[in-house]
């Protein structure tokens, strides 16, 4: 537990808050329940939090939601630390006692920011957003994560500030390694190209994408007549109407022919 790691040392008092970052969040329990829900940070440095440091929750619209600044006086933790804000409900559901036992309001569509007193250090959307809340390093992204099932976690896995690319779905692992396992949707993947071909015959969309295109290189039935300009003799035709590449009927050909059988 975070309250068991507290450090009262000056090298770690002296610490700041900007180590931290958002590291998974869960928004309802695996029945839907908006009461089971937390929010996990973490920092590989020493680190703090200051009466001022909180986590803010806006609706889709950018729209503040709810609050919680846990700490009334400087706390400080040393490196490889994790505090997880959660209700109740949470703890009992996966088996862990709550470093903070408040979490705000967390939508269906929502987004979540670390901040201390102006400076937002980092954030996360995930569903439909309409009005995206940034963060200081990710000033210039408005992509969102994919969101969660009940019960699933959207677990960071690196720390890019794109929401799209930093953040995925995941077996919830409160107070530990975001190694938990993956959660594919079943409208995702490969999958979803294989079921779409019992709906019209075809092959999956994402097989025929990938088939080569449809020209002379790639289908035997599409050759080359460029031969049928070319004289008997080699080189372009000039035997009909005095013009280089030219042609005649058949009629004409068989015409000629029977008449030099006949002077011979």
């Amino acid at each position: 537990m975070l309250t068991a790691r507290v450090a009262a040392a000056g090298r770690v008092a002296a610490a700041g808050v900007g180590d931290w970052h958002l590291n998974e969040v869960l928004t309802a329990g695996p029945n839907g329940d908006p009461a089971v829900r937390f929010v996990e940070l973490y920092t590989a440095a020493d680190a703090c939090w200051f009466p001022s440091t909180r986590v803010d929750a806006y609706d889709r619209d950018g729209h503040s939601i709810g609050s919680v600044a846990p700490f009334a006086s400087t706390t400080c933790v040393p490196a490889d630390s994790y505090l997880v804000l959660a209700t109740p409900a949470a703890g009992q559901a996966y088996g862990f006692t709550p470093d903070v036992a408040m979490v705000p309001a967390l939508p269906a569509d929502g987004q979540l920011c670390f901040a201390s007193s102006t400076t937002i250090y980092d954030c996360v959307r995930w569903g439909s957003i309409a009005t995206p809340v940034h963060d200081f390093l990710g000033a210039d992204d408005d992509s969102s994560a994919a969101a969660p099932p009940p019960g699933v976690a959207l677990a960071r896995t690196q720390i890019t500030h794109v929401v799209s690319a930093d953040w995925a779905l995941m077996t919830p692992t409160p107070r530990a390694p975001n190694d938990g396992t993956p959660w594919i949707p079943p409208d995702a993947g490969i999958d979803a190209a294989i079921a779409d071909a019992g709906a019209d015959g075809g092959p999956p969309d994402a097989i025929v994408d990938a088939r080569p295109p449809a020209d002379a290189r790639f289908f035997a039935d599409a050759h080359n007549h460029a031969y049928l300009d070319l004289d008997p003799g080699g080189g372009a035709c000039t035997c009909g109407g005095g013009r280089p590449g030219g042609t005649i009927s058949i009629a004409a050909a068989i015409a000629w022919i029977f008449f030099r059988r006949r002077r011979s």
